[in-house]
């Protein structure tokens, strides 16, 4: 199975991977400006998006990582590829560089470098986030649909800054979110953290904004990751910044995956 996927570009591959409960139009305030200089090709995980769930297998990063293995090679990709990945996809992203398929890897906000088993007010976050729109989700679109809603909805897990995003996007990334029928699961199989950092001998960079509320600054153990990572800062960004200031973003992961 090849995972769902946009492409835009020309040139070396570049992967993104988004986060739990969203898909690939995530990526869509950078795909242009990555795509001058990369052929960006931007995945729906298994169970979010269009791209099925895996079955037979529990949904943890060993399995996302062999089915993304499988895809590449579908396509033709077989050499390592840079490769990007925010929050969940970041997560993916280390233990496929871990496996040697990243020739480079640029972590936006990525999953797993707790200690023990994630933040605790994750779940509370998410299952307020889901169940609010799952109960109002004509109330939820309306208020998505005015600048003060966005950037109140918005902040707590997504975007510092809501009101630049389009209506329709924050409207389509609210309902992903609650509709979701792997989240849970995918939640569940991403508690533990990650411990291969060892194994990463690429190019590592890793960002967080500065108003992350998501993976805020005592969830980040930077020993989980190799001495060789570079650590970078996004001001006034939030854990989901390609809306917050995709320029800013596109400099850091084009720079990152050189």
């Amino acid at each position: 199975m090849i995972w769902h996927h946009i492409e835009k570009g020309h040139g070396r591959p570049l992967i993104l991977l988004h986060g739990i409960g969203m898909n690939s139009e995530a990526w869509a305030p950078v795909m242009e400006r990555l795509a001058i200089q990369r052929r960006v090709i931007a995945f729906d995980i298994p169970g979010f998006g269009k791209t099925p769930g895996i079955e037979g297998r529990e949904p943890n990063s060993a399995a996302m990582v062999d089915s993304l293995a499988q895809s590449l090679d579908m396509m033709g990709i077989n050499e390592p590829v840079d490769m990007v990945g925010n929050s969940l996809g970041g997560r993916i992203m280390l233990d496929a560089a871990a496996e040697g398929l990243a020739r480079s890897v640029v972590g936006i906000s990525p999953a797993g470098l707790w200690r023990e088993t994630g933040p605790s007010h994750l779940e509370p976050l998410f299952g307020a986030m889901r169940k609010a729109y799952k109960v109002a989700p004509g109330l939820t679109d309306q208020l998505l649909k005015t600048t003060l809603g966005r950037t109140v909805i918005m902040a707590g897990a997504v975007s510092a800054r809501g009101w630049k995003m389009p209506a329709k996007d924050a409207i389509r990334s609210a309902q992903m979110f609650a509709e979701s029928h792997y989240f849970e699961p995918i939640f569940e199989a991403f508690r533990p953290p990650f411990v291969r950092g060892e194994e990463i001998t690429v190019p590592c960079t890793v960002a967080f904004g500065d108003l992350d509320m998501v993976f805020p600054i005592g969830t980040r153990d930077k020993s989980r990751l190799p001495a060789h990572t570079r650590w970078v800062r996004l001001p006034a960004c939030g854990h989901v910044p390609m809306w917050d200031d995709p320029e800013l973003l596109s400099h850091v992961i084009l720079r990152g995956t050189h």
